[in-house]
């Protein structure tokens, strides 16, 4: 049975004294835009599901499902109230969420990139006839499908490298999460994730350039699946967001800067609430009182 073995960083000593103010802003930092983050997408999330008014495609939903599950990733040691206490969290606890937190910026990313996808395959339909619908339920499935199936993998990947190598797990330097010192799991997550940013950027700037060519016959076209502008200006606006996610993916991947790197780790679930959840007709769900 692997024995979780205190690091330098953990060990309850003077040094943790001396560090604690400054390490503990940087955490009450994090953890406030992670949950803002959070209860924001989770109040959009609900809001489409019991709104009959509002309406979302699928990869939309699981947009907003998929950052969730990135913002609990990295708030289980504050939920476990192992944050900044002067013992290590335990062994199991510290390795999941390790586990967690490499394999949430792949699912993310994977999400996101099913969002533009299904964005293209709606200015392919509009701009050709219908194809099959069974081709489209298979297309759907995987776009469902994909980003979960490579998030279990990485999660298992990181907890077989954790297990091997128990003395690698620890609380990071900051009390912020729990990582693993070795650098394979971060540079696995880093390479997958600026890869596929930059398939989605490449993807973005395709859609464009076939929006642009085609703009008057989408609007005289009269198929029933056009794509409304304000969704196109969001999307493109969260995939030059993206670019500071490879930005901070090669941050981590370098350890230049640990502060730097977390504060936009923790804007991200922010800043797609932000754009993706403050759509007209949310908002108007929201303000009941102007009705």
């Amino acid at each position: 049975m692997p024995v979780f073995v205190l690091r330098d960083s953990d060990r309850p000593s003077e040094s943790y004294d001396a560090q604690a103010p400054q390490n503990l802003t940087e955490v009450r930092i994090f953890i406030a835009f992670q949950a803002i983050g959070g209860i924001g997408l989770l109040a959009v999330l609900l809001t489409v599901i019991l709104a009959p008014r509002v309406y979302r495609h699928f990869t939309w939903l699981n947009f907003c499902i998929t950052w969730l599950i990135y913002c609990i990733s990295y708030l289980l040691l504050a939920f476990s109230g192992a944050q900044t206490s002067r013992e290590p969290p335990s062994y199991p606890l510290c390795l999941t969420q390790a586990s967690l937190i490499y394999a949430a910026p792949v699912l993310v990313s994977m999400s996101t990139f099913a969002l533009v996808l299904q964005l293209w395959f709606t200015l392919s339909k509009a701009l050709a006839p219908p194809k099959a619908k069974q081709r489209d339920c298979l297309r759907d499935g995987f776009l469902l499908i994909a980003p979960y199936v490579a998030w279990l993998t990485e999660v298992i990947v990181i907890l077989v490298i954790g297990t091997k190598h128990p003395e690698d797990v620890e609380r990071a330097g900051h009390f912020v999460y729990c990582t693993i010192s070795t650098g394979r799991p971060g540079n696995i997550t880093a390479a997958i994730v600026a890869t596929m940013l930059l398939i989605m950027i490449g993807f973005d700037i395709y859609i464009a350039a076939v929006l642009y060519k085609n703009w008057r016959a989408l609007h005289k076209s009269d198929h029933p699946f056009q794509i409304p502008l304000s969704l196109l200006i969001r999307v493109a606006v969260f995939s030059l967001v993206c670019v500071i996610g490879i930005g901070c993916a090669f941050v981590f991947l370098a350890s230049v800067s640990y502060y730097a790197g977390n504060i936009i780790i923790s804007l991200m679930p922010l800043i797609a609430f932000l754009v993706f959840g403050t759509q007209r007709d949310i908002l108007r769900v929201w303000m009941f009182w102007r009705r």
